[in-house]
């Protein structure tokens, strides 16, 4: 059976994710613990565009299948004609790739029907819903216009009574569907469609989410998470048995958040990354993004981010108020929760004593490193590092903490030395076992607390001390605005001290600065280099672009052999691009031997992962007997699928054979 890739980055994926590690994207997940629908014999297509007869055969007479309109993480879209009554229709079939239970056929129905009953201006509506020979369908009006996130796309930002109007008809439709029991638990750009030339707002996909999920524990064992992690709540991110109204609100609350600020609060490289910053993290501040915004605006899209659901609005309807203005944004809000409790000493007659230290400017003060603020001199570079594997640094035992020390978010408060306290006095020793003093938290466990004052000094004194993930959480700390006192020149030391230790993300986003001028010089050589040691330190997204860079001669004398082994060990990884490249040099002799059985393989296992180019190239080796036996049947297979994903010269192979 074909391996199952990623629907947007072709990805290969493992049989039970529910994201793609790569973009994040949500993927079409196969549920297991329970028997599957029988599906046709043979039948191992990953779209229905392969086999639009089946779908025709549905539909039956009355109705004519059109083109495919959209692909997601589980569903497709196609055209349809309504033959008897002469309008435009779309059918919304479940992915031939997910396997069909009967629970979940259960859950999908009851969904689509509770969605069926709502009535609402801003909700697509749902004509029918159905399931026959295994394939699940919702017959919906076709919608004349573009997505929330292509129009995001194509615009930037949107300005601010453009997106407060998008906001509020989507909440008056959440607050519709909220009133009847209908949570949509996948709110997205691409579930909002801006239909017409008013762009009035309409919400898609209402239940399906919650259809899809397998928490229901009554009809399944077996649970799937279902969303896109940029625009989930922390809840329904963390997998909460209860994920109420809420979680739409938050999800919508990013969007707002990304039209104003052309950013989500929480992106990451992979959905591990987002889901950590969600549940870890602050969003940064609107207003930062998008200076001159209504701080009433503002207040009201973060009180909808709170982490915790009994922080935000009670309802979507008063999230609309406070958008409005009818509704002050901590109206209702209940009390943060209290802060740790200051310990205090028990003398009155003590003058309590405080120094208020700047933590940033402490560090950077002390010892050696005084003098060095500013940003590092472009002039200079640090060396490039060894492109070897990294080698782990050694510990270093931090010092004692100053007696009683506090973190109070801003700056480090220190009390008084105890023996000024003059009024206080030690028990007993045969009274009182001395307690254990407990170790300092280091680095990574202060920025997982969100401590960044705390962290920015322990993470700095790691740093000294040789650790590269305390130099690149230095690093993280800077770029994310923690450290005001400290420019990006700071930033892109620390990167290079991680890399110098041989920390291969460091070494790999180092690559991408040097590489597009980005926080650094535009430096051709140093970003080879620094691909390098990342792709010597086993990270495989370097590997396709120490092969590029290779081949190309981009900053490094070209050396095509040299490439040629990075692109193997990248097509191994699973690059569906470089086995393509591969595919066709050993099928041209373009800088290796001919070789069509090698042309074969590698082109074959791009082809299985859904690459259009490789099954077309695939296609002409069938044709003509290359590095296979010769079969016109297996050759149109592929070219059809090639055809079918749009992929130009297969469209006009395949008009040439017919």
């Amino acid at each position: 059976m074909p391996a199952r890739t990623c629907p947007t980055c072709e990805t290969e994926l493992p049989d039970d994710a529910a994201f793609c590690a790569q973009c994040g994207s949500a993927t079409a997940t196969q549920i297991f613990g329970e028997p599957s629908v029988e599906l046709e014999p043979g039948r191992q297509s990953a779209s229905y565009a392969t086999e639009p007869e089946r779908l025709q055969r549905i539909l039956g007479p009355n109705f004519r299948l059109g083109r495919l309109i959209g692909r997601g993480g589980y569903a497709e879209v196609f055209a349809v004609q309504d033959l008897k009554l002469n309008r435009e229709l779309a059918i919304k079939v479940l992915r031939p790739d997910l396997i069909v239970t009967p629970n979940l056929l259960a859950r999908f129905r009851r969904e689509a029907l509770a969605v069926a009953a709502l009535n609402h201006p801003h909700i697509v509506p749902v004509y029918d819903v159905g399931e026959a020979g295994g394939v699940c369908y919702l017959v919906m009006p076709l919608i004349q216009g573009e997505s929330l996130k292509d129009a995001m796309s194509r615009e930037g930002r949107i300005p601010v009574a453009e997106a407060t109007r998008i906001l509020l008809e989507a909440a008056s439709a959440l607050t519709a569907s909220h009133e009847a029991g209908v949570v949509h638990r996948d709110i997205k750009p691409e579930n909002i469609v801006l239909e017409g030339r008013d762009r009035r707002v309409r919400l898609m996909d209402f239940g399906i989410a919650k259809a899809m999920d397998g928490g229901d524990r009554d009809l399944t064992g077996t649970g799937v998470v279902v969303g896109t992690p940029q625009y989930m709540s922390p809840e329904q991110a963390s997998g909460e048995a209860t994920v109420d109204h809420r979680t739409d609100q938050y999800s919508l609350a990013v969007i707002g958040y990304q039209m104003l600020g052309g950013q989500v609060p929480f992106g990451g490289e992979t959905a591990r990354a987002v889901i950590t910053k969600l549940l870890l993290e602050s969003a940064p501040r609107l207003d930062r993004l998008a200076p001159g915004l209504p701080p009433s605006l503002v207040a009201t899209l973060h009180r909808a981010l709170e982490k915790d659901p009994a922080r935000r609005f009670a309802t979507t309807q008063d999230f609309a108020a406070a958008l409005k203005g009818e509704l002050a944004p901590t109206a209702g809000l209940p009390p943060a929760p209290r802060g740790p409790v200051v310990r205090r000493w028990a003398a009155g007659a003590a003058v309590l004593t405080t120094v208020v230290v700047a933590v940033a400017m402490a560090v950077r003060n002390n010892g050696s490193r005084q003098g060095e603020l500013g940003p590092a001199p472009e002039a200079s570079p640090a060396p490039p590092p060894p492109a070897v594997p990294p080698v782990t640094p050694a510990v270093v035992a931090p010092p004692p903490p100053p007696a009683a020390r506090r973190d109070t978010g801003t700056a480090l408060v220190i009390d008084p030395d105890p023996v000024l306290d003059t009024t206080r006095r030690a028990p007993p020793r045969d009274t009182v076992p001395a307690e254990p003093v407990a170790p300092p938290p280091d680095c990574e466990a202060l920025y997982g607390r969100q401590e960044w004052v705390s962290a920015l000094g322990r993470c700095a004194i790691e740093s000294d001390s040789g650790s590269a993930r305390a130099s690149r959480r230095m690093a993280s700390l800077i770029r994310d605005g923690r450290a005001p006192a400290l420019g990006p020149g700071e930033t892109l030391k620390y990167l290079e001290a991680a890399g110098r230790a041989g920390d291969a993300l460091a070494l790999f986003e180092l690559g991408e600065r040097y590489s597009t001028g980005n926080g650094a010089a535009l430096d051709p050589t140093l970003a080879t280099n620094r691909y390098l040691g990342a792709a010597n330190a086993g990270f495989a997204r370097a590997f396709p672009i120490v092969a590029q860079r290779l081949d190309q001669g981009l900053g490094v004398v070209r050396d095509r052999a040299a490439a040629l082994d990075w692109f193997v060990k990248a097509a191994g990884s699973g690059d569906v691009q470089s086995q393509v490249l591969l595919g066709r040099r050993y099928a041209d002799g373009d800088g290796v031997d001919r070789d069509y059985a090698r042309a074969r393989s590698w082109l074959d296992r791009a082809a299985q992962a859904g690459s259009p180019e490789a099954q077309y190239q695939l296609a002409l080796l069938y044709f003509n007997g290359r590095g296979v036996d010769r079969s016109d049947e297996t050759g149109m297979e592929w070219l059809r699928r090639a055809a079918a994903a749009g992929h130009q010269q297969a469209l006009r192979e395949l008009e040439r054979r017919r």
